[in-house]
């Protein structure tokens, strides 16, 4: 099995979503995910059609929406997403937000709100992380001491909710940071999504099902031209972004050098300076200067 390509673990993702047939080895990511913080393993319901993902594609990038069910017939929204920025934490509350109230249909009250499980897929090193996968979730402590409070709470009807299952919680996956040791499941998982590629060893149930269904070598014609028309929109996507970032961060220099000729021209007013020297010294015009006069 080793050295066989597979397709890009994203697009793996939305492809097996296609059809219930590839339904299980997406539950099995996500279940070897949610089992690394003490959740039972999840089933998937239904893909989840909420009002954020009918929106323009460009708006939330999302890889997949889904209602998952654990065995205590618990429902939860999971989101999965690719990050090619530094802006993906912002990007998942965002898209998680998004998800929440579109969650709560028209006339319901917020105790029908679903549990949300957010994933990012990260393909860039970000240097804030030193291990591959985080986890985020909301901690309640007493204000002025770190002593955590379990919060629950009860309904009109009694029924009873705990804090930690209504709040989101957030996975973060930096692919470049796996170092491809295998120690548990989920770094099985992490290696398919560095490598594209299954090795012999593996004991993951699902590997065998990941090597049939996800290998290039296997796809007919129509899903290999699928796959690269996803791979070129990937790159499309990851270079507009770099570009949009670059282009704010040369705008934010812009704006700072502007803010700070204003400050001193504001200075030089201060003590007097005629207006026509501080124009000789800044570069600024008359007009400007006289303008940041009146402004004081």
């Amino acid at each position: 099995m080793a050295g066989k390509t597979l397709v890009s673990f994203d697009y793996a993702i939305k492809f097996l979503l296609k059809d219930r047939s590839g339904y299980e080895i997406v539950e099995g990511f996500i279940s070897s995910l949610l089992q690394s913080e003490g959740y039972g393993p999840v089933k998937i319901k239904t893909l989840l059609e909420s009002e954020s993902s009918r929106e323009e594609g460009s708006l939330k990038k999302s890889v997949a929406d889904v209602v998952v069910e654990d065995e205590q017939g618990n429902n939860y929204i999971v989101e999965i997403e690719r990050s090619f920025t530094e802006t993906f934490i912002h990007k998942a509350c965002f898209n998680s937000s998004r998800l929440i109230v579109d969650s709560v249909k028209g006339g319901a009250d917020f105790s029908t709100i679903k549990k949300i499980f957010h994933i990012t897929i990260l393909y860039f090193e970000w240097n804030q992380m030193k291990t591959p996968v985080y986890h985020a979730q909301m901690v309640a402590n007493e204000v002025g001491s770190r002593t955590p409070l379990d919060l629950e709470f009860f309904d009109t009807k009694g029924t009873k909710f705990e804090v930690h299952n209504v709040f989101p919680e957030f996975f973060f996956i930096c692919v470049p940071l796996f170092n491809d040791v295998i120690k548990q499941e989920l770094d099985e998982w992490l290696y398919v999504m560095k490598n594209s590629e299954i090795k012999d060893d593996f004991k993951s149930p699902y590997m065998k099902q990941v090597e049939e269904r996800l290998s290039i070598l296997k796809m007919n014609q129509e899903e290999r031209y699928a796959y690269i028309k996803y791979g070129k929109e990937a790159c499309s996507q990851r270079d507009a972004f770099t570009a949009a970032e670059e282009k704010g961060r040369e705008k934010g220099r812009e704006e700072g050098r502007e803010e700070g000729i204003e400050k001193v021209a504001r200075n030089l007013l201060a003590i007097h300076i005629p207006p026509a020297k501080i124009a000789e010294a800044t570069g600024l015009s008359i007009e400007e200067i006289e303008k940041l006069g009146r402004q004081g």
